[in-house]
């Protein structure tokens, strides 16, 4: 063998021998998921979480886990380096991804240390195709009901990337896939990322989990408790699985959210299930998504590793998603310089009781924030605000003229760590219209009104007719008029038809337009 494949060989075997005593590493992470919408929050009785539940008794829940963003993209670019999006060019959604494609991944940093990884569902970084070259071994980009790019299946064989059916459930799908790659790599170290785009809109809850979910509620949250089961769901798979395997003192799970839930302001229950609230909730925390109040970016953060982490706690400092990022690398034995995340198990361990952070920083579209123990500054333009969370984590009370030193303090914090950032850091940086409508509502007290449904035109009946009348006849029968219409909108059709029958002779003639 020549000299240079002797020494990779031997280097690839001292990296699998090394890795052979290091934990496996899932990462769960929601989409638009407010930070009480989990059983062990205790704040919402509507929901169906046992195996969540299950999970923070036998670990930590980080009350004050925070995303690093208010918004998909950004927050995910950050969770995968470990680095404040901003430092990367990926303030916003829609920003240009060229530098993010230089990074290096935590798939890719966790490679090097012998380990195999997996993506399941959402990744919202590029195209589907491409998630192989940021380092994942497998992966299967699955985030709606349609078919997907991947290049493993149930077995967990991996295969080319192809597009694969869609056969289920999206969440049911990606629970699967997870459970195929949990015991396909069971006797090696694994890094598995798994993304559920839930409770994100569109709302597409199937009647299996909605049926769980009965009685009188907006559809909307009936939708997200349906969503959030299924994940639920999938966790508790995944346990199983893990037990079954006795991998379960081997294993850390993180299940954190993306950014906070979209309320639009007044939770309209809008039918269809498209674009607007999601059916999650975060009150009693202040705002929603796109800001960078707690409503925006405090999430769900659940850790648990039994037999390291001690179980049954409640954890009340600010943490972050780039947290467990940083933490993962180094179990894995890996010292990675320059990313913003910090090792928290000294924390979550109880061997540390001073902060993971001496300041967490924030910036989005036109909004900044710093936050420094329990003291918050938040600025949008001229407006400023200063909040004390161990008091106030629903953002009633700005102290801003009632504590000036701090809030100064603060400010100059805010300043330095807004300078080190590249000069594309604040994508669409313009304070938006909407941006402004969601800050006078929830800080300033300028409550917004609801929006009124609108009001379709009506057309003309004479219209409407001369439309139908395909063959000029001066007659429109009821073939005419339901045309090649299908599905649920017929019954409705054939009611204004019969309304328009006037002599109910099946025919529509021109003597009965009114």
């Amino acid at each position: 063998m020549k000299p240079f494949l002797f020494a990779l060989f031997l280097t690839s075997v001292a990296n699998l021998l090394a890795a052979a005593d290091k934990p496996n590493i899932i990462l769960i992470y929601t989409d638009d998921h407010g930070w009480p919408d989990v059983g062990p929050a205790g704040i919402h009785k509507d929901l169906k979480t046992p195996h969540l539940d299950a999970l923070a008794a036998s670990g930590v829940r980080c009350t004050d886990g925070y995303s690093s963003a208010p918004q998909c993209v950004p927050s995910r670019a950050g969770l995968m380096t470990g680095k404040y999006q901003n430092r990367i060019n990926v303030p916003a959604n829609g920003s240009d991804l060229t530098t993010f494609n230089k990074e290096l991944t935590v798939a890719e940093h966790l490679k090097k240390a012998g380990y195999v990884t997996g993506q399941i569902g959402k990744w919202h970084l590029g195209p589907g195709n491409e998630i192989g070259s940021h380092g994942f071994d497998f992966f299967y980009n699955k985030n709606a009901n349609r078919p997907c790019w991947g290049n493993f299946d149930l077995n967990g064989e991996k295969s080319k990337p192809k597009i694969k059916p869609h056969k289920e459930y999206h969440l049911d799908d990606c629970s699967a896939h997870a459970l195929s790659f949990i015991r396909a790599q069971k006797d090696k170290p694994f890094f598995l990322y798994l993304a559920y785009r839930a409770p994100h809109v569109p709302l597409d809850a199937p009647k299996k989990h909605l049926a769980r979910f009965p009685g009188e509620m907006p559809e909307r949250r009936r939708q997200a408790l349906a969503m959030i089961a299924a994940m639920d769901d999938g966790v508790g798979a995944i346990t199983a699985e893990l037990a079954n395997f006795k991998l379960t003192q081997k294993t850390i799970i993180f299940y954190i959210g993306d950014n906070g839930a979209p309320l639009k302001i007044h939770k309209i229950d809008a039918p269809g299930g498209g674009p607007g609230w999601d059916g999650s909730l975060n009150e009693p925390l202040n705002g929603e998504k796109g800001m960078l109040t707690e409503g925006g970016i405090r999430v769900p953060f659940l850790v648990s590793w039994p037999g390291t982490i001690p179980a049954g706690q409640v954890y009340k400092r600010p943490v972050i998603a780039l947290d467990a990022t940083v933490t993962a690398l180094e179990l894995a034995g890996l010292k990675v310089p320059d990313l913003d995340g910090r090792n928290i198990l000294p924390q979550l361990k109880g061997e540390s009781d001073s902060d993971a952070h001496s300041a967490l920083y924030w910036r989005w579209v036109g909004q900044a924030v710093v936050r420094q123990g329990d003291w918050k500054l938040l600025r949008l333009g001229s407006r400023a605000y200063l909040f004390d969370l161990a008091t106030d984590k629903e953002e009633k009370k700005n102290l801003i003229k009632e504590r000036p030193q701090i809030a100064a303090k603060l400010a100059a914090l805010l300043d330095t760590w807004e300078a080190s950032l590249p000069e594309s850091s604040d994508f669409g940086s313009g304070i938006t219209l909407q941006g402004n409508r969601y800050f006078d509502h929830y800080l300033d007290g300028k409550m917004q009104p609801r929006p009124q449904p609108k009001k379709a035109s009506a057309i003309p009946d004479d219209k409407i007719f001369q439309a139908r009348d395909k063959n000029k006849d001066g007659k429109v029968t009821l073939e005419e008029f339901i045309a090649s219409r299908t599905g649920r909108k017929v019954p409705e059709i054939l009611r204004h038809f019969k309304r328009r029958d006037l002599n109910k002779n099946g025919i529509w003639e021109k003597s009965e337009i009114r």
